[in-house]
């Protein structure tokens, strides 16, 4: 690669180096039942996934909440892929309702050499049932592997509200993993999301706070599952968030 190329890359990737050690300071999400993962700039050309998301947030406001999504997912080549996912929300003395689709669109940007670094953005668009506004958003993703099998990964999002109250206004997240691989072919995360704020206030004192473990492992043919448990420690986010999650790749 000549000097001409190198250096933006270079660039850009301290610049995301920079991005995980601002995101350490603090972790959390504006959703209240979280089924979000942060995710990899990876695509692997003719792969496809489907997967199975649970959320449980046990005891609170009246009665235990649960969250259910949906997943499909295709690459589109080698270094483009499409999701979509759909999302259904169930509560202790109402009736489950469907809450949102949305669709995934990932450009893989870095090389498909690259060892250390991966970087690549993703385009969403969710349409939302009842009061919530429907959005759209850009994600600048980013991955780093080690040679000891721990990998860490950040993500920054920026989400525009259309229609509603909301209608016109920017929020901003940050998500971060690190994970390793332990024995049994089993995996361990910490999970970290962040709540930056929006265009309009970057009060910290309302900022929403999530971290908390997740292991995941293999169930044969494709198969894995991931169990793990989101805190929340500041803003309106649950006090526990119980996460189950089974998904394949073929």
């Amino acid at each position: 690669m000549d000097s001409a190329v190198r250096a933006p890359i270079v660039s850009l990737q301290s610049l995301s180096l920079a991005a995980v050690i601002a995101l350490a300071s603090g972790a959390g999400t504006a959703m209240p039942q979280n089924t979000s993962s942060v995710s990899s700039p990876d695509v692997t050309e003719g792969m496809k996934e489907i997967g199975y998301r649970f959320s449980w947030v046990p005891g609170e406001d009246g009665g235990d909440r649960f969250a259910y999504r949906f997943d499909y997912g295709v690459s589109l080549g080698a270094r483009t892929s499409l999701k979509f996912n759909a999302r259904f929300e169930d509560q202790a003395g109402s009736k489950m309702r469907f809450g949102n689709i949305n669709a995934e669109y990932l450009i893989e940007l870095t090389p498909e050499r690259a060892k250390l670094w991966q970087s690549g953005i993703r385009f969403d668009g969710r349409l939302s049932n009842g009061p919530d506004p429907e959005r759209i958003g850009v994600n600048w993703l980013n991955r780093w592997r080690f040679a000891n099998g721990m990998q860490a990964r950040v993500m920054l999002i920026a989400t525009r509200a259309l229609g509603g109250e909301e209608d016109g206004t920017i929020a901003f997240e940050g998500r971060t993993s690190l994970s390793a691989r332990i024995a049994g072919g089993h995996e361990i995360a910490m999970l970290a999301f962040l709540d930056l704020g929006t265009g309009r206030s970057a009060d910290a004192d309302g900022q929403d706070l999530q971290l908390g473990p997740a292991i995941s492992g293999s169930l044969g043919h494709g198969w894995r599952w991931t169990a793990g448990n989101l805190f929340g420690l500041s803003g309106d986010t649950p006090h526990n968030d119980v996460r189950l999650w089974v998904s394949r790749d073929f």
